[in-house]
């Protein structure tokens, strides 16, 4: 066999022959390098064997072809003839491992340097550690001339053992006296250019478990250290600068959040999430990353922002449909709509699945249900059909309510049909579906009236008025307990459809709907009755408004008789008293109107109603859309003449007292009470109250300081009045708090016991009994269907679903015109109504996703210092 070394060298790499074995642990990057089969070490003047590729040193593969004539690794026969070069390319690669000096020592002074292995052997050759170099001129020695260090930093690495070593380690302590810093020379004669050493000491406790103090001691070393490295404080930031950029953009990132900083870079979502909370328009947002930009901050692209609605978000359809006017005109309406109702629930429940924001309100809501909530309500122009998913930790939110559909006109029954006429089938299949093995419950919210519309009833004014019983309105005056079997008997979606059709078979006259249970039309979204939700917030509305109003009509009672009684000290009693009178006329003149515009809106209802069924009713059209017009326009002329009386006594109240408004100091005292707990009403819809402030003025010491506003002015104006004022006072204190505490225990989202139903139920009863003896002595109007159900269907609800009304309310429907009003004067300068809602509806969706739901900074709110009313 060919065992010639020459043989083998000539096909050898040509590389450094070492003078210590090129072992593994030399070279920088372990796992790149190529291993000889045969020592164990780094192939050293490498060569390929033909049979399996595998690389060996010459001087192995030439001593192990001396006594065998087979591969080492593959086991194949080989002779030297059949070893060759590596390819230019592995050879390269080869020559670029970097490695450290032969002369390297770590625990002592060694050679320092790292090389590429093709220039080792011109390396070794110059070392200032080798002693073949220190005897040819090249021996270091120290600045300060020291036999020791000289002797040290020359000598051989085997030979720093035993005194030399410590004669090192003293000359090294006294470097560190110096600063840490010993510099030689290099060259004969000390000439050649100084190197200088650096004592680093070594650690005994890592960094992540050292303390602050620590911290900062390293810290000023590792200061000092790269300034001496670098060449001054500039050099060392340069170089600081250096490092960071060859750090990947998430170990930057990593690196800012560890130490706290902002990132330069966003997280993913973070544009959308900022969009969505300061409400930017596209070319806002644009002008706000050229802002960024300037200092180096980013955002993340338009494009993709887009691309990531255009993934997560459902996409709406813009229309104009033919709407009817207050006028009865029909013209086109803006309107923006899912045609695909169950698609956008699904979509929804994966949405809250994949961010983990589902729950059931530890056990509240069944494991094996979804509860949705549809409902509808009118405001800021346009009328909301929205949908809110129950399963999350907040069903209510603005961010977890869906418009479905937002057309911008009334919501009168014809309106409602053409927008929402599409949803029928949609819900009957919606409530048949699952979703992951869970059933789909559907809920109603909304408020009363939109409720009774949506299920065909003629509304508040028939002769039974409840959506879910067929108690007659006359009857509500009675206790519950009092009433018969058939007035207690449920509505059903079975009895709806049955009522109506039988309206309809009469020949569907709005007169005869008492005779059909006040059905006079069909339903629009079929939800079953009983999940129809009792609206919690508009119940506090309406009896709180009820309770308010009578106060106020006691108090302007209480105003004329101090106006009959007083001693005229002030000169202002005639005055006083035409007032009143005056005032009185004016409240009969607005009871009268609001009669007239009810009739009005009944007889708008009969022509809609007649156009949507022309083709179906025998009688003669034209005669009965003439009779119509008829009646509507005598009842238009009752208004112009009640609002033309009414225009003339409010010019007379103004002109006696300076003011269009007018109330008595008893009357007028409650309103600072209002103002001083932000308790605020509308301007138009008779001053009813805003419906998230209704809470406010029904907590203790509010009601107290509003029921006994007045007595401080009859106290000073006419003392012989205080027992009835006083009496007032208590009377409507106990009735507020009364239905307080009513509400505390209906109004949440909690879970309920029987205790809690038990105690709600005798609540009630002690609050309606109040209220008829009330109503008796003619201090209150008629019990109100607000207030019958309050009474009979509120604790039967409650005891079905086993939680308070708040978790299925209808709060989450009323803060959406609030966002909708914002938005719509964000973006009114776009043109057309069609493409400026659309817009609007799409930039409320944004606010609906996990980013802008968990990525906004949420500011806290100051709290101003809350005061006892009663103290003012």
């Amino acid at each position: 066999m060919d065992t010639s070394e020459d043989c083998v060298q000539e096909r050898a790499t040509p590389r450094h022959q070492a003078t210590m074995p090129l072992s593994k642990e030399r070279f920088i990057d372990q796992h790149a390098i190529e291993i000889c089969n045969i020592c164990g070490n780094v192939a050293d003047n490498s060569v390929e064997s033909a049979c399996c590729n595998e690389l060996f040193c010459a001087r192995c593969v030439c001593d192990w072809l001396a006594t065998h004539n087979a591969c080492k690794s593959c086991n194949a026969r080989m002779a030297a003839s059949s070893l060759r070069q590596p390819g230019r390319v592995l050879s390269r690669v080869i020559g670029n491992f970097s490695i450290r000096c032969d002369f390297h020592q770590p625990s002592l002074c060694g050679c320092p340097d790292v090389m590429a292995l093709r220039s080792l052997k011109d390396h070794v050759e110059a070392c200032p550690f080798n002693p073949a170099a220190s005897a040819s001129g090249m021996a270091i020695r120290s600045v300060r001339p020291s036999s020791t260090v000289t002797d040290i930093l020359t000598a051989s690495p085997s030979k720093l053992q035993g005194n030399v070593a410590t004669s090192l380690t003293a000359r090294l302590v006294t470097a560190k006296a110096e600063g840490g810093r010993l510099e030689v020379k290099t060259g004969d004669g000390g000439r050649g250019k100084p190197q200088v050493y650096q004592l680093t000491p070594e650690c005994t406790v890592p960094s992540t478990d050292a303390s602050v103090s620590t911290l900062k001691r390293r810290q000023a070393e590792l200061t000092r250290i790269a300034e001496s490295v670098c060449g001054g404080s500039d050099g060392a930031r340069v170089q600081m600068i250096a490092g960071l950029k060859r750090q990947s953009l998430a170990a930057q990132e990593q690196l800012l959040q560890d130490a706290g900083l902002k990132c330069s870079s966003p997280a993913p979502g973070t544009a959308l999430a900022l969009k969505a909370d300061l409400r930017l328009p596209w070319s806002q947002l644009r002008k706000l990353r050229q802002w960024l930009k300037i200092f180096g901050l980013s955002l993340e692209s338009e494009n993709s922002m887009r691309e990531f609605i255009a993934k997560k978000l459902p996409t709406y359809t813009a229309l104009e449909l033919p709407m009817s006017k207050k006028n009865g005109d029909v013209s086109m309406a803006a309107t923006v709509f899912f045609p695909d109702l169950v698609a956008v629930v699904m979509h929804y429940l994966d949405i809250l699945n994949d961010s983990d924001r589902l729950t059931w309100h530890n056990g509240t809501i069944p494991p094996s249900e979804i509860w949705v909530k549809i409902g509808g309500d009118h405001g800021g122009g346009n009328f909301k059909l929205s949908m809110q998913i129950a399963n999350t930790s907040t069903p209510n939110a603005t961010h977890n309510t869906i418009p479905l559909c937002v057309f911008e006109e009334k919501d009168t029954p014809a309106n409602l049909k053409t927008a929402l006429g599409q949803y029928t089938s949609q819900i009957e299949h919606l409530q048949t579906c699952s979703w992951q093995g869970r059933n789909i419950r559907l809920f109603m919210f909304g408020d009363y009236e939109f409720q009774t519309v949506n299920f065909g009833l003629s509304g508040s004014g028939g002769l039974r008025p409840c959506l879910h019983c067929l108690c007659p309105k006359k009857s509500m005056a009675n206790p519950s307990q009092d009433r018969t079997d058939g007035e207690r008997q449920p509505r059903t979606l079975a009895t709806l459809t049955e009522d109506y059709g039988k309206f309809a078979a009469a020949g569907s006259q709005i007169s005869q709907a008492k005779h059909f249970n006040n059905v006079i039309r069909p339903c629009i979204l079929p939800v079953a009755v009983e999940n129809t939700i009792i609206p919690a917030l508009h119940l506090d509305l309406g009896i709180f408004t009820w309770m308010f109003q009578a106060l106020l009509k006691d108090l302007q009672e209480l105003d004329t008789q101090l106006a009959a009684k007083c001693d005229g000290d002030d000169g202002d009693v005639d005055k006083f008293a035409k007032l009143c009178e005056l005032h009185q006329q004016l409240r009969a003149e607005q009871l009268l109107l609001d009669h007239a515009a009810s009739q009005q809106q009944s007889i708008q209802e009969q022509l809609q109603f007649v156009a949507l069924h022309a083709q179906q009713l025998e009688q003669n059209i034209l005669v009965i859309v003439h009779a119509l017009q008829q009646a509507f326009e005598a009842a238009a002329n009752n208004a112009r003449q009640h609002t033309a009386r009414i225009e003339s006594l409010t010019e007379d109240i103004q002109n006696l007292s300076g003011s269009k408004d007018f109330h008595g100091p008893c009357s007028a005292s409650v309103e600072p009470i209002l103002q001083q707990n932000n308790i605020q009403r509308q301007v138009y819809h008779g001053g009813a109250f805003i419906g998230n402030h209704v809470h406010r003025a029904l907590k203790p010491t509010v009601v107290t300081a509003i029921c006994h506003s007045h007595m401080q002015v009859i106290s000073t104006r006419c003392p012989g009045l205080e027992q009835e004022a006083l009496e007032i006072a208590t009377r409507y204190e106990k009735l507020m708090n009364s239905y307080a505490t009513c509400r505390a225990l209906f109004s949440h989202c909690r879970s309920i016991s029987s205790d809690d139903l038990r105690k709600l139920e005798l609540e009630i009863v002690h609050f309606l009994q109040m209220c008829r003896d009330e109503v008796v002595a003619r201090r209150l109007g008629n019990i109100t269907p607000k207030l019958h159900l309050l009474e009979d269907h509120t604790v039967p609800l409650m005891r079905k679903l086993g939680v308070g009304l708040g978790l299925l309310a209808e709060q989450g429907a009323e803060s959406l015109h609030s966002n909708f009003n914002t938005l719509s004067s964000i973006y009114k300068n776009i043109p057309g109504n069609l493409a400026r809602l659309k817009t609007v509806a799409e930039q409320h969706l944004l606010t609906t996703t996990q980013e802008a739901t968990t990525l906004p900074p949420h500011a806290r709110k100051r709290k101003a210092e809350e005061q006892d009313p009663a103290s003012s």
